[in-house]
This record gives C-alpha cells, structure tokens and sequence, in this order.
C-alpha cells in the first residue's frame, strides 16, 4: 500500500474507506462500559504530560485509529473495573495531591462515552478548586451532540483538548476506520466550543498528509471557529509503541515523522 504521506488516501486504501459509524458505535459500547454513573476504568496513574497529571485510562473508543499507543483495554469491553464519579475524583485527586499535579485526566479511550459520568466528575473538580481537568477527546461525539458542549460550557476548571486525526475525509477514514463524513464532526465540535465559551485547544495528529493538506485544514478551522481556535495549536506525536507499530505496519502506513518510546 502506498504511504498516506504522498496523498490524503491511496487508491489500494478504498476498501476501508466504507467505515463505521462512529456515534453509533459509541452508543453499542456505552452499554458494556456504562452502567448509570458507573464507568469502566482499567487503571489509575500519574503522568508527566503537561508538566504533570493524574491520569483515569478509560475502557473503549469509538475509534480505531491505526496509531493508537492503546493496547487491549480500547477494543476488548470485557476488561476493567466499574467506577462512580465520586471515587475517580478521589483516586485522581489523591494522585495530583501527593505529587503536586496541578491537572487531571481521563485518557486511553474515549472519555464522553459516558457523559453522565465525565459530567458529574467534572462537577466534583469543579467544587474542589484545586485542578484543572483536561477533556482529551476525538470531538466526534461533541460534534454530534452540541447539548453535550452546552453542558460543559460555564465550567472553570476545564480544558478541552480536540485531537483532529487527519487533514482530510479519505486520510480520516483510512486512519480511524470511520466513514469519511464523520470527519466534519471534531471541526462541528470546535465550532460549538468556541460558540459556547469552553476554553480548548486544537491538537493535530500531522505525521500523515501533506503539508498542503494540513494548512487547508487550519483555514478551514479559522473560519467556523475564528482566528482564535488556532491559539495554541498543538502538534501531536507519533510514539511507536507496540500496538501502533504493528497497526501501522498492517495498514501499510509509513509517517512521515515518528518517535521512540522513551
């Protein structure tokens, strides 16, 4: 197959750009991970992104992204424990106390399945004051869902982090799995962010497509979303840990730039 950096889809990539729904896969994993408030978690950690964080690994995403450093815990529902809201603020808070983290997370799958969890944690970050909780999310379900971005809006211990995944619909459904018209659904996302005063910023996965690709992309996001969204733009790493090695290697994608684990 060719490499996705000489084109934003190779004609031998076709097959899989027929996709998933990914809002209605998000829905059919919602009901094995989710069981009201309750979320299915695989660990709790510290991390040293963003100078220091406390980290909640969430089981399941409605994406099946080629370069995910995530192992099992993405694809296999059956793995993790159960968690309230209230007992992930304490067991991240108590991370971010005892190392004096000033941020907290969820991360490893998808956090806004389960929005009534995220919700109600983010609630509790808010009444205790003392972290700021960072949302990394893929935006497909907050473009989706304005009514979710409309619930976030308003909260002041909160940053979203919007990981676009590609510069284009082909390249995006090449490299997530998903249909090429969910690929507008993280730019809506960013819209209704900047729309309801939610403070985010804008992460680009650019280790495949064009630069030309990826300038188109900022234009665009400049005029749904104003000047403003490209504040802070963030380009994300390609780290070859193992699963992303070996989905990339059976995909046939070669990025243009990568990292070791280190």
């Amino acid at each position: 197959m060719a490499s996705a950096s000489k084109g934003e889809g190779s004609r031998a990539a076709r097959p899989r750009l027929r996709g998933f729904d990914p809002v209605k896969l998000a829905d059919e994993i919602e009901k094995r991970v989710v069981k009201g408030e309750l979320r299915k978690y695989y660990r709790f950690r510290g991390s040293r992104f963003y100078g220091g964080s406390a980290v909640g690994d969430v089981v399941g995403c409605n994406l099946r992204c080629a370069f995910c450093w995530t192992g099992r815990p993405r694809d296999d529902l059956r793995l993790g424990f159960f968690v309230s809201p209230e007992e992930s603020y304490r067991r991240l808070t108590e991370i971010a106390s005892s190392r004096r983290y000033r941020y907290v997370r969820l991360s490893g799958g998808e956090p806004t399945i389960g929005f009534q969890h995220l919700r109600k944690l983010l609630e509790l970050i808010e009444q205790d004051g003392r972290f700021t909780f960072i949302l990394e999310t893929n935006g497909v379900l907050l473009g989706a869902r304005p009514g979710y971005v409309k619930a976030l809006a308003g909260l002041r211990r909160l940053h979203v982090r919007v990981s676009i995944k590609a510069c284009s619909p082909d390249l995006f459904a090449l490299i997530t799995g998903a249909r090429p018209e969910f690929f507008e659904y993280p730019i809506r996302a960013i819209r209704y962010l900047a729309d309801y005063g939610v403070s985010f910023h804008v992460a680009l996965f650019a280790a495949f497509g064009s630069e030309e690709c990826w300038a188109r992309l900022l234009e665009r996001l400049a005029e749904e979303a104003g000047p403003e969204a490209l504040e802070g733009v963030e380009v994300e790493p390609l780290v070859l840990y193992q699963p992303a090695r070996r989905r990339l290697r059976l995909l046939g994608l070669k990025p243009r730039f990568s990292y070791e684990p280190g």
